[in-house]
C-alpha cells in the first residue's frame, strides 16, 4: 500500500505540473499574430492619438502589429462591451479613459463592469482638467467664481459632452463641494462646448489642456484652475482649484484592460512592455507641454485605482440622482 501511495502521488504532482505547463508557456510565444487594440473612441480623438503611440512602441519591441480598432458609439460603451465579450487569449486589449469608467456606474446605462469583466492591464497616464471661464465673467479667481454663482444661482451655464461624461460629473462635484448651484448643459462633443465656451453661449468648461491650449494663450479663454491637487509643473501660473475647494480632485487618466481570464503570464507580459513603452523618450517628447504625466503602474496599482474611481464615481452618480 505505501508504495502505491507514493506512486499515486508522484502521477498527481506530475498531472498537476503538466496542467501548469501550457499557462506558462503561453507569455514564452506572445504574441504570434497581431493583437487588436480596441479603442471606444473614433479616430482622431486624444484617446486614439495616444493609444497610437504607444501601440507603434508596442509594435516595435514585440515583433508584431498592435492593431487600432476604433469602435465608437453609445458613450464608448459599444467598445467596451465588445472588449469585455472577446476571447480572453490576449489579442484583444482595450485602451479607455476615466470617462468610460464613470459613464459604467449610472443605472440604467451600465455596460460592463469594470472590476468584473476586466483584467487590469496598466495604468499609462494621467491628465487634469482646466477650469475655465469666457472673459465675460467678471470672476478672476475660483473663490470669485463661486461668489459669483452663489449670487446667481442657475445663472450661470457650464457645457459638457454629455450627461455622465466626466466634464458633467466634474461640474456636479465642484457644485456639490461649494454650495453653488450651476444650470448643466450638454453637449455631442468637446470641440462643440469650446465653440459655445468661446462664443460665450456658455460661461464656463472643464477642458483638457491640450483642447484649450491655443484659446487660453490667445485670451478667449481665462483658466481658474487645474483641477489636480496640486498645482501643474507644466502650467505652474494656474492654481489648483484645491487651494479653494479642499480636496477637489478629478483627473482624466488613460488605461488599459484584457477581457477576464486573459492569462497572468500574458497579462505580466503586456503590464511590463507597455511600461517600457511609455518611458521611450520619443514618447516623453510628444506629450511633453501638455500636462499629461505617464504613470506606467503596476497591475496591483491600476487594480485599486478602478476600485476606487468605481466606488467614487457611483457615490457622485448616485447623490446627483443621474439616470
Amino acid at each position: 500500500m505505501p508504495t502505491l501511495r507514493r506512486s499515486g502521488f508522484f502521477i498527481l504532482l506530475v498531472t498537476l505540473s503538466l496542467a501548469g505547463w501550457p499557462q506558462s508557456n503561453q507569455a514564452a510565444d506572445y504574441p504570434t499574430k497581431p493583437v487588436r487594440i480596441i479603442v471606444p473612441t473614433a479616430a482622431g480623438a486624444g484617446l486614439d492619438s495616444m493609444t497610437r503611440l504607444v501601440a507603434h512602441k508596442l509594435s516595435e519591441r514585440a515583433g508584431k502589429q498592435f492593431i487600432i480598432d476604433n469602435r465608437a458609439g453609445a458613450g464608448g460603451a459599444i467598445g467596451m462591451e465588445l472588449g469585455a465579450r472577446a476571447a480572453p487569449d490576449g489579442y484583444t486589449i482595450v485602451m479607455f479613459t476615466l470617462t468610460h469608467l464613470a459613464t459604467s456606474t449610472i443605472p440604467g446605462r451600465r455596460s460592463v463592469d469594470f472590476v468584473k469583466d476586466f483584467e487590469p492591464v496598466a495604468w499609462v497616464s494621467s491628465m487634469p482638467y482646466i477650469l475655465n471661464v469666457h472673459p465675460s465673467v467678471p470672476a478672476k479667481t475660483v473663490a470669485q467664481l463661486i461668489s459669483l454663482a452663489k449670487s446667481r444661482p442657475d445663472e450661470l451655464n457650464y457645457g459638457s459632452t454629455g450627461p455622465g461624461s466626466i466634464q458633467h460629473l466634474a461640474g456636479v462635484s465642484f457644485s456639490s463641494m461649494t454650495g453653488v448651484k450651476l444650470f448643466h448643459v450638454p453637449y455631442k462633443g468637446g470641440a462643440l462646448v469650446i465653440n459655445d465656451l468661446v462664443s460665450g453661449q456658455i460661461q464656463i468648461s472643464f477642458t483638457v489642456f491640450p483642447a484649450c491650449k491655443g484659446h487660453i494663450e490667445s485670451g478667449r479663454m481665462r483658466p481658474l484652475g487645474v483641477t489636480t491637487l496640486k498645482r501643474s509643473p507644466s502650467l505652474p501660473s494656474i492654481p489648483a482649484v484645491a487651494e479653494t475647494v479642499r480636496n477637489f480632485e478629478i483627473n482624466t487618466w488613460y488605461g488599459i484592460v484584457a477581457p477576464a481570464g486573459t492569462p497572468e503570464p500574458i497579462v505580466e507580459w503586456l503590464n511590463r512592455e507597455v511600461a517600457a513603452a511609455l518611458q521611450q523618450p520619443e514618447l516623453g517628447k510628444a506629450l511633453a507641454g501638455d500636462t499629461i504625466e505617464v504613470v506606467a503602474s503596476s497591475r496591483a496599482q491600476f487594480k485599486k485605482h478602478l476600485a476606487s474611481e468605481v466606488a467614487k464615481w457611483s457615490a457622485v452618480v448616485r447623490q446627483a440622482g443621474i439616470k
